[in-house]
């Protein structure tokens, strides 16, 4: 009996260990980064109108933004991208919680019409513009000018 719960314990250790990993391995990898999504025009199922509280995290896989939620991030879905409308801006602090003290957005057109809006930490700005550096650049020259 004594042996039963200790193989079970550690099987149990081993099993929260590799977890930890997983999600260190997920949380650092390269190319993604942390963000809130809502939808500001049509309708996208999952994805609210409002931000959400919980923070996902996403990558570009060339014009696809790929969406990692849920526990664990465990769940990974695709959003096909047409184009990026405008600029990546500022949000007011209190807009948008838990992505620092001005996180930026980005609003996206998906293939099959509808918008979001991206919102990301500021020191994610060139990775939430992927494949759409031209809103990165303007967003980067138009600030530098105003200086």
């Amino acid at each position: 009996m004594v042996w039963t719960v200790a193989m079970l314990s550690a099987v149990v250790a081993v099993g929260a260990a590799l977890l930890v990993l997983h999600l260190v391995w997920t949380h650092r990898r390269s190319g993604r980064f942390r963000c809130k999504i809502r939808v500001t025009g049509g309708w996208v199922p999952g994805y609210p109108t409002t931000w959400p509280k919980r923070v996902s995290r996403a990558e570009w896989a060339r014009d696809v933004l790929i969406v990692f939620r849920g526990p664990a991030s465990g769940r990974a879905e695709g959003l096909p991208v047409a184009c990026a409308q405008g600029t990546v801006r500022i949000l007011a602090g209190r807009e948008v919680s838990r992505l620092g003290r001005e996180p930026v957005a980005l609003d996206l057109v998906l293939d099959d019409g509808p918008r979001l809006e991206v919102a990301a930490p500021a020191t994610a700005r060139a990775l939430l513009c992927g494949p759409y550096l031209v809103a990165q650049a303007q967003a980067e020259s138009g600030s530098q000018n105003s200086q």
